[in-house]
């Protein structure tokens, strides 16, 4: 930056020059921050080693082998890294120079040469100046220290014995930077005062120094790149490895027998909270004791200082008592696994719990295992001596033999040690990474299964819990959500049993995705006897009726599952299932038989047990795996090289197991010169050939070479294996070119020499590579070897290898596709069909058209095709609108022959212009991608035409991919397809396999993903920071932009906006302020890159205001929300709690990184796993394109909100013998459409993104033969269970139809909304009884009662009281919904929203706008004439309601009217004055809600009801006072736990829907709707006063007739009948205090254990031993050492 020298400075005032210095220090911080993110990537460091008496010659060849590590992970060469290594103890020694030796060989020869201890005294200062002037002075540097700044690595075993800070500071001072690292007993100050900012650790023994060598390498680098006094930049520090987790250790401390056992439990928590990385942001540690008692020792908010945590378990004493292991569970999971208490769960960081016990436990640990599990909490149980094996796997995740270990004596717990942290190490990456990534793996090897049908047989008797009930329907939907539902595709269907059998729904009843998932979550349990072989006899005759449907031509499967054993038999019906080829699996929870689950399934491999339902979610890709498994390796065709460490670590044993999982590989496989080859190679320090590729055909000679394999020995040479091993994927060695290529490498040990060039120069040559690695291992070694997680199979021991061959052999058979189908696209083939190409050529042809047909998901809405062949003319064979399945379009193409001719390619192409028009079946107009593929063989007789006539079609939208054959010319095709890579050429017809999969990879990437949402309010957050290229940030743009083409971007559908952040934030544009996805597209290729840091936390904080209603956001309205976020570096700020905001508000993450990203740190953006994805750089953005937006496409998460309708009918015109549609012309006219519209209520205010899950019901009363109700979800053939009903006679509104009505909600709970819709014409009994059964039933639970009038014969009168008996129709009161009404279904859907939001959001009043849209339906409406012409007469009578209808709309004037007539009954005149009344109405709607809270006397009773309601009203704070006396010894902070225990009383919100419950009685509302207020005044008299406000006014007048009413008893009842329901919200609240003794009750029972819990942590204050009198004064003894302990923080 140049200044020029002529500013006067004389010129300008004190402003004016404060100004210009602002300005130029802006233009400094800018400029230094621009340099910050792309900081040197290489540097010269420096080892500085501890070779003291302190940490000694037998701890010395550890500190070698960290050396050795080192040098072989960094690339040292002249212009990248530069090593020097000195060793010290009172003086310093130098073992070589920065400029020495210039690469790694000769630096490893002087270490196993020269390298030895040499003692002496620790002065770690005096060492610092040496080294200061022996490396880092300018004569012997010598490279520019900005660009390889100078790094001293120091490594120390104890605290030193002169000073160190001021040699530190003066090294600091020459540009020096500094990373410590202790040993042993190092001193923590010397080690903060040596080290740059926070680059010092602390490591508890030197033997940690060899795990610890792997973070190195990235610390050095983090470092490196580091820059004091930044400008705004919060430094969030990296956590070294997979070290994001909150982990809690529980302890069983009654230790019987010496204390050495103490002991060796302190020495294995001390070594392995010394290896992890704790700190606020990656690891926490929780510590907490127990025996009879629990106590907390140290929570999770405490556990993020390594030191603390070490100290506490220092001051760890044994406890008396016999084992509660499962109340220190449920402790565990109620106080220590909570966000108050540090608990990262919401932010997505893994929750690990480690038991360590050593005996049975006293009470029942089954129920609190698995509640802590279904908190999302992983298990580890360690057991020593006498614990009981059977309560470890019970406590323990699934599976048992990963999760639980079992050691004989607590001295083994020292050997323990590195396998229980790999375990850990590995569980975190499990979570973080390997497990989302199979899953997408697994889910694109299942899109190969097009076509099955699979039953589900649901266990529904008694013994199932309904929590484990709802776990097992989880499970079930997403074994489904992992294939393509569609009718001709993969369909399902559902039977649940128990006594006896229950169709839940046909395999062909939903044909979607969604629906089938809400049908599943709708299946309600039966309870009962498990009679499983009777239900196997029911679903076989279902499968039997499935298969004919189908012609027995596709699989069949059904999945069983069940938690006991069955009370019929099973064997012969499992046998009749086998003998019609249906594929059995049968899962078995907890009490299940195994005997009968193997005679169930047939063959164990499909056989599946848990110990609880909870581990259902860890055996879904097994299940689903098995069932994928027969098509996704029907043809498997694969080359495979085994590379097999042969080193002296695995012995005999080993060796004979190794040899044995790669027979059973190969046992899986199917060997031949078509389909798989296999070879082998062995390894150590030398490489040897075992076989090649193409030496045996045949599974037996295969297995019996690997017999005959003998053991090398030696050390461990991987890399130097890789690079021999790449020779035999060459023709020369057997490899089949366009097969597809994979190196499985098993070993044992850690490579000795470099892996990772060797290894990316093998997958640059499109080798897939599957490390397989045991515990000796090393696994970020493993990881560089096979370049993602995923690809990685890390194990205990060579036992577990037959764990992982399933997934091994699918992952070969199935490797990941981004582009696995073509989804949506027009396709249309121009075929060659000339002279030159004879029969066999021309079937080559055609085989390579099915090849792609095959790969296409075909249907109308899907993929279609259309095809021509042409020579002197073209030839239609079919249009894009002629066939909808596949088969179809395979036959035609079959059967097809050649005409013979010339070859004229222009004319040919000229013609096929017409076949992309709308009337042949193209969707160009609806945004579909139309791709044109040409086939020729030969030069084209018109090839002058060629160029105009491909580019008219290129004009026009349609993608040209031109292939040619032997004599095509390129030309040509280059002309056909308008640039290189549209055009693809064989020199013979054979050579079209060799470039099928290039030709479908881009007809596939350029297909549309099939959305399966409609709409969806989708934000970019684009990383702008100056570590992006500008070239890189070009393609994250151009991304951004495909992206965008695979949605309908609309005001109405799909909205989109952008902004960009570094160290700053500028929003680009908001959502809906383009229209369209070629502008969208436009802005984002506008943007302009901004520079900076990288702080994505600051930019989720500032992103928050895009999802506003007013920023063009459809928050409010239930549309998806999602956020994108892609980077390419960890950011520099904290992103968690941020990120966690966002998502609380209902908005879904996505991110993508690129690059050198935290995987960890993306989790925290997301909070999932799933909603991650990572790629190594800016190319391979590309390749996820289509991964994301199907991901988007799946927004919305599992909704929390449920509705249950029961529609009923009342029709007195009904005559025996009649079936129910008979004479009711407008149930097949409306009621479908009516339940359409209420089938989804989006826009419900605690469900954003999400649809309230309605589920529906008939009940009717007057069948001829008794009627069974069944809740269902909205189909298209719902009224299909009532066309056959025949009727016994009228139906009759009366108390026995309500009664039945509310009866067939067979959930009672609260949980669930309970809507009653009656479609009646008129009351058929005393209105004020129907008022009283109505007020009953909103006593009982019912949500509301809406009624439509029918039209026909009844009195209008009877008509005109149906809204007396309705209720929960909000300020809808006055509405009276008629039939006729054109918005119907609208206005009933609006209530229902209205509804959800007081049953499930706790929100009694919510304004929703006019439908101004549902007016344009009218033109529609005018369809309507037509539909007259069907039936004249009936649409007359229609006609009339409409007549009725046309005042709807006018809404409240047609209410009036009804009041009106109803004023006559009351023979109370109201009709004059109503006018004047109705603007007193408006008044009154607010008293009617009112009133009915008010009756004092109902109000009392809504107390008693109240119980239920306290624990909504969060006093539970107030409880936890009281908590405050179980308080005596520890911190209030169990107190305010225990508050917490008291929200889950929450559900009594539930409560509060009841408060509508207590209020409405009787009469009434017939009298006044306003009475309400009335009785606020009094019950008799003043009630009537009210009167004038709930008529409107004209009631009003005869308030005065309310006192004369006093001498009538008719005044009580109206007392009685009062409405309070509505308005008692306020009589709730004090019903709320008396839910304070509620609360306590809940407390009383957590408060028990508390107490006794409290008792054990007064130790540390003694208060608590006042509590329990016996243990007083040693309990107080106890809290003066532990208080000592709590001070420290």
């Amino acid at each position: 930056m140049e200044v020029s020298p002529r500013f006067q400075v004389e010129d300008f005032s004190g402003h004016n020059m404060k100004m210009l210095l602002i300005l130029f220090l802006m233009i400094i911080c800018s400029h230094i921050s621009v340099s910050q993110d792309s900081g040197p990537k290489y540097a010269d460091v420096v080892f500085l080693v501890d070779s003291s008496d302190r940490l000694g010659s037998r701890s010395f060849p550890f500190v070698k082998m960290f050396i050795t590590k080192m040098i072989n992970s960094l690339p040292i060469e002249a212009d990248k890294y530069r090593v020097a290594l000195a060793q010290y103890s009172d003086k310093l020694h130098s073992e070589f120079h920065l400029s020495t030796f210039k690469g790694r060989s000769p630096m490893l020869n002087h270490l196993k040469k020269n390298f030895g201890f040499i003692g002496g005294s620790l002065q770690i200062g005096k060492a610092l100046q040496e080294a200061h002037r022996t490396y880092f002075s300018a004569t012997t540097n010598g490279r520019d220290k900005k660009q390889f700044p100078p790094i001293l690595v120091v490594l120390a075993s104890s605290e030193s014995e002169d000073d160190v800070e001021k040699a530190s500071k003066a090294l600091q001072k020459d540009g020096v930077k500094i990373i410590s690292v202790g040993v042993q007993k190092a001193s923590e100050e010397n080690l903060k005062a040596m080290a740059t900012s926070q680059f010092h650790f602390n490591l508890r023994t030197v033997r940690d120094l060899s795990m610890f060598s792997q973070n190195m390498t990235q610390i050095i680098k983090d470092v490196a790149k580091y820059k004091e006094g930044a400008v705004d930049d919060i430094f969030v520090e990296a956590c070294q490895g997979p070290s994001m987790a909150d982990v809690v250790f529980l302890l069983d401390m009654s230790i019987n027998g010496s204390d050495e056992n103490l002991d060796y439990l302190k020495g294995f928590l001390g070594e392995s909270v010394s290896a992890l990385d704790i700190k606020e942001n990656c690891m926490r540690i929780g510590l907490v004791a127990y025996s009879n008692e629990t106590k907390v020792i140290n929570s999770l908010s405490m556990g993020i200082n390594k030191s603390e945590v070490l100290q506490h378990i220092q001051n760890l004493s044994p406890r008396t008592g016999k084992a509660y292991t499962g109340a220190a569970i449920k402790k565990l999971r109620k106080e220590v696994f909570s966000a108050r208490n540090g608990s990262r769960k919401n932010q997505g960081v893994p929750q690990i719990a480690v038991l360590v016990t050593h005996r049975d436990s006293e009470d029942n640990v089954t129920k609190a295992a698995v509640n802590l599990r279904r908190e999302g909490v992983t298990i580890f149980t360690l057991g020593i001596k006498g614990a009981s094996d059977t309560q470890l796997e019970k406590i323990a995740s699934h599976p048992a033999e990963q999760y639980v270990s079992k050691l004989k004596t607590f001295a083994d717990l020292a050997a323990h040690n590195q396998t229980f942290l790999k375990k850990l190490r590995n569980q975190i990456t499990h979570t973080v990474s390997v497990f989302s990534e199979r899953t997408e793996t697994l889910k694109s090897g299942c899109v190969d299964t097009e076509e099955a049908d699979i039953y589900l047989l649901i266990d529904g008797s008694g013994s199932t819990q309904a929590t484990d009930f709802h776990e097992m329907k989880i499970f079930l939907s997403e074994v489904v959500g992992m294939f393509n539902i569609a009718p001709h595709k993969v369909r399902v269907g559902a039977v649940q049993y128990a006594d006896s059998w229950d169709l839940e729904f046909e395999i062909n009843k939903y044909s979607n995705k969604q629906d089938l998932g809400k049908a599943i979550e709708n299946i309600r349990q039966l309870g009962g006897n498990t009679n499983t072989g009777a239900a196997l006899n029911f679903t076989l005759s279902l499968l039997q009726k499935a298969k004919k449907q189908r012609g027995n031509k596709v699989p069949c499967h059904l999945v069983v599952l069940t938690n006991g054993m069955s009370k019929d038999s099973i064997l012969e019906p499992a046998n009749r299932l086998r003998e019609e080829h249906i594929r059995v699996y049968a899962i078995g929870i907890k009490e299940a038989n195994q005997t009968q689950l193997r005679e169930i399934a047939g063959e164990e491999k499909r056989v599946y047990y848990v110990h609880d339902f909870d581990a259902l979610k860890d055996i879904r890709n097994q299940v689903v795996q098995e069932i994928c498994a027969e098509e996704a390796c029907k043809e498997m065709k694969a080359d495979i090289m085994f590379l097999v460490d042969s080193s002296g670590s695995i012995g005999p044993e080993n060796f004979s197991k190794m040899k044995t999982f790669m027979k059973n590989l190969v046992s899986k496989s199917q060997i031949g010169p078509d389909r798989v080859q296999i070879g082998v190679v062995q390894f150590s320090d030398i490489n040897k050939e075992e076989f090649q590729l193409n030496r045996f055909m045949s599974q037996s000679d295969i297995s019996n070479a690997i017999d005959q394999m003998a053991h090398i020995g030696q050390t461990t040479l991987t890399g130097s294996a890789l690079s021999f091993v790449s020779q035999y994927f060459s023709p020369t060695k057997g490899s089949r070119p366009s097969v597809r290529k994979f190196l499985i490498l098993i070993t044992d040990g850690e490579a000795q020499d470099i892996v990772k060039e060797p290894a990316v120069a093998l997958r640059q040559e499109g080798v897939i590579i599957y490390s397989v690695g045991v515990f000796g291992s090393n696994v970020t070694q493993l990881e560089e070897i096979s370049g993602r997680p995923e690809m990685v199979f890390y194990v205990e021991n060579f036992d577990i290898l037959q764990r992982i061959e399933d997934d091994l052999v699918f992952g070969i058979c199935s490797p990941r596709e981004e582009c696995k189908r073509i989804e949506v696209l027009d396709v249309v083939f121009v075929i060659d069909s000339s002279g030159s190409i004879d029969y066999d050529e021309y079937n080559i042809m055609k085989d390579f058209m099915i090849d792609i047909v095959r790969k296409a998901d075909v249907g109308m809405n899907r993929v279609r095709f259309g095809a021509l062949k042409y020579a002197d003319d073209p030839e239609v064979l079919f249009y894009l609108d002629n066939f909808g399945t596949k088969p179809e379009v395979i036959s035609v193409l079959q059967t097809d022959q050649a005409m013979g001719g010339n070859t004229y390619t222009a004319e040919a192409l000229g013609f096929s212009d017409h076949m992309f028009t709308e009337a042949r079946g193209s969707r160009l107009n609806k945004g579909v991608p139309q791709v044109l593929i040409v086939i020729t063989d030969g030069d084209s007789h018109d090839a002058d035409k060629l160029n105009a006539t491909a580019k008219a079609l290129r004009d026009k939208g349609i993608l040209v991919l031109a292939v040619g054959i032997a004599d095509a010319n390129p030309v040509e095709l280059l002309a056909m397809a308008g640039s290189s890579d549209k055009y693809f050429f064989v020199e013979t017809f054979g050579g079209l396999k060799g470039i099928i999969s290039d030709v479908t990879a881009s007809v596939c990437n350029s297909s549309k993903v099939d959305c399966e949402i409609d709409k969806v309010d989708l934000v970019f957050l684009m990383d702008g920071s100056t570590s992006i290229q500008q070239t890189d940030f070009k393609k994250m743009k151009e991304f951004l932009v495909s992206v965008v083409q695979d949605f309908d971007v609309s005001p109405n559908r799909v909205r989109i906006g952008a902004a960009q952040f570094s160290d700053a934030y500028r929003p680009e544009f908001p959502l809906g302020t383009f229209i369209g996805a070629k502008e969208i597209s436009i802005q984002i290729e506008n943007i302009t890159q901004i520079f900076g840091n990288t702080h994505i936390g600051a930019a989720l904080r500032k992103v928050e205001h895009y999802f506003r209603p007013d920023m063009g956001s459809r928050i409010n309205t239930g549309t998806p929300q999602v956020l994108l976020v892609l980077t390419d570096g960890q950011s520099q700020d904290e992103v968690a709690q941020a990120a966690e905001a966002l998502r609380r508000r209902g908005i879904d993450i996505y991110s993508v990184g690129i690059g050198d990203v935290d995987d960890q740190q993306l989790m925290q953006i997301t909070g999932t796993a799933e909603k991650k994805l990572t790629v190594h750089n800016f190319d391979e953005l590309k390749k996820v394109n289509k991964r994301i937006v199907r991901n988007i496409c799946t927004t919305g998460g599992e909704s929390n909100c449920f509705m249950d309708v029961v529609v009923g009918f009342d029709v007195s015109t009904q005559e025996k013998g009649q079936t129910l549609l008979e004479g009711q012309p407008w149930m097949e006219t409306y009621l479908q459409d009516i339940l359409r519209a209420i089938s989804s209520l989006n826009g419900v205010s605690c469900e954003v993104g999400t649809e309230t899950q309605v589920s529906v019901a008939f009940q009717v009363t007057n069948a001829m033969e008794k009627y069974s109700p069944k809740f269902e979800i909205y189909s298209e053939n719902i009224l299909n269970s009532l066309k056959d009903i025949t009727v016994k006679g009228p139906s009759f509104l009366n108390a026995n139809l309500l009664d039945s009505l509310w009866d067939t909600f067979q959930n009672k709970s609260a949980a669930r909304g309970k809507v009653v819709l009656l479609f009646s014409d008129g009351l058929d009994d005393d209105a004020e009884k129907l008022e009283q059964k109505s007020d009953e039933l909103r006593k009982e639970g019912l949500n509301a009662l809406i009624t439509v009038a029918l039209d026909g014969p009844a009195d209008s009168s009877d008509l005109a009281d149906l809204p007396y008996i309705e209720f929960g129709k909000g300020f809808e009161y006055r509405t009276q919904l008629s039939i006729g009404m054109r918005d119907l279904g609208s206005r009933l859907s609006k209530q229902l929203v209205n509804i959800a939001e007081r049953t499930c959001c706790c929100l009694f009043c919510k304004c929703i706008g006019g439908d101004g849209t549902m007016g344009d339906p009218g033109p529609p409406g005018k369809r309507g004439p037509p539909g007259f012409k069907g039936s004249e007469g009936y649409l007359g009578e229609e006609g009339i309601a409409g007549e009725r209808g046309a005042p709807g709309p006018v809404g409240e004037q047609g209410t009036k009217g009804c009041y009106g007539t109803k004023g006559p009954k009351g023979n109370r005149g109201l009709n004059g004055q109503e006018g004047e009344a109705g603007e007193s109405g408006i008044d009154g709607l607010n008293g009617e809600q009112g009133d009915y809270g008010l009756p004092g006397r109902k109000g009392e009773k809504g107390d008693e009801g109240s119980q239920g309601s306290p624990g909504k009203r969060g006093i539970p704070g107030d409880h936890g006072a009281k908590g405050l006396r179980g308080d005596p010894g520890t911190p209030g902070v169990d107190n305010s736990i225990e508050g917490p225990t008291g929200l889950k009383g929450e559900r009594g919100r539930e409560g509060r829907r009841g408060w509508p419950g207590p209020p409405g009685t009787p009469g009434s509302r017939r009298r006044t709707a306003a009475h309400g207020r009335r009785g606020h005044t009094g019950p008799q008299g003043i009630a009537g006063i009210p009167g004038p406000d709930g008529l409107e006014g004209s009631l009003g007048l005869k308030g005065p007739q309310g006192p004369r009413g006093e001498a009538g008893v008719k005044g009580e009842k109206g007392g009685v009948g009062s409405k309070g329901p509505q308005g008692p919200p306020g009589p709730g609240g004090e019903a709320g205090n008396q839910g304070h003794l509620g609360s306590q009750g809940n407390k009383g029972e957590p408060g028990d254990l508390g107490e006794k819990g409290a008792v054990g942590f007064p130790g540390p204050r003694g208060l608590q031993g006042d509590d329990g009198s016996p243990g007083y004064g040693s309990v107080g003894r106890k809290g003066a050492k532990i208080s000592i302990v709590l001070a420290l923080p």
